[in-house]
């Protein structure tokens, strides 16, 4: 019988180690070159995707609700607005053209853009605004093994005062969401580089280890930005009791995708509650925060 035995590494042939290194490094090149035109390929798509698919945004919301009629009212109310350098005037972003409203009277209230002293002030007036009132609908809960289209559907009661039938007031709003900004939105920096409610005063400088609210305003942990004051020009008749409520907020975003939207943005919001008459200019507490998101 004939045994053969396989030559253990010493006895390899003298030739065999190099070759089997040489393959070895050969491999390691290889895994290496496609690692490198992998990463640039992904540095590549990234690059092309985030330009695709950027896209800056302003946002424009208005809201306001009273408890009762105003006779004779003139609301003068700030717009989000910057200077223009080429016409040399301040401009507002708003355009009424592309505003969307929701529960308003547009037959008896007029809403339209007026300037006043060179800024641009959203003026909402009437012989009277009436209140709007509805009914506090109850959620129905949904026992298993029922379909939600076959549970009886909430009727809403509408009335232009409060009762026990109708308690919940309705907010008039006003909303404008512009897609087509043509720039790249400075929400690091946008004082002085982008629309603001007009005219402001900054009151105050901020910027916030941990959030909490201040007043009115909640400001999230990490926030910075400023507290201004901005002008309402107000006149109406009303109740003593009366309470009229103004709520107005303006967000510019850039947004874009790479592994899903990433974005960063500035906003500032502005309410106040006005009681009674009122016949003059107040001026309003309101929050600026910058430099929110993705960079």
């Amino acid at each position: 019988m004939i045994i053969h035995i396989s030559p253990t590494v010493n006895e390899l042939p003298m030739g065999s180690l190099p070759n089997i290194a040489t393959k070895i490094a050969l491999a390691l090149v290889i895994l290496v070159a496609a690692l490198v035109v992998s990463f640039v390929l992904v540095l590549g798509y990234f690059s092309l995707t985030a330009p695709e698919t950027s896209q800056a945004v302003y946002d424009y919301d208005l809201e306001l609700s009273t408890t009762g009629p105003l006779e004779n009212a003139t609301l003068l109310i700030p717009l989000p607005s910057y200077y223009n350098a080429t016409t040399g005037e301040n401009t507002t972003v708003v355009n009424l053209s592309r505003t969307s409203f929701e529960n308003f009277d547009t037959e008896k209230i007029s809403v339209e853009i007026e300037e006043v002293n060179g800024v641009p002030m959203l003026n909402i007036s009437a012989d009277r605004i009436t209140p709007l009132y509805t009914n506090r609908i109850e959620p129905i809960p949904i026992m298993p093994g029922e379909n939600e289209s076959d549970l009886p559907q909430p009727t809403h009661i509408y009335a232009d005062h409060y009762s026990e039938e109708t308690p919940v007031p309705v907010e008039m709003e006003l909303h404008m969401l512009d897609t087509a900004v043509d720039h790249e939105i400075d929400t690091r920096t946008p004082l002085g580089h982008e629309p603001l409610f007009m005219p402001y005063q900054i009151t105050e400088n901020f910027s916030r280890a941990e959030g909490g609210m201040d007043d009115d305003y909640y400001l999230s942990e990490g926030s910075s930005g400023c507290f201004v004051e901005v002008p309402f020009i107000l006149t109406y008749e009303a109740d003593d009791e009366n309470v009229l409520s103004i709520s107005t907020e303006f967000q510019g975003t850039n947004q874009w995708w790479v592994l899903g939207w990433q974005s960063n943005s500035y906003w500032q919001r502005i309410r106040h509650e006005f009681q009674g008459a009122c016949n003059g200019t107040y001026p309003v507490r309101g929050v600026l925060i910058t430099g929110e998101g993705v960079y």
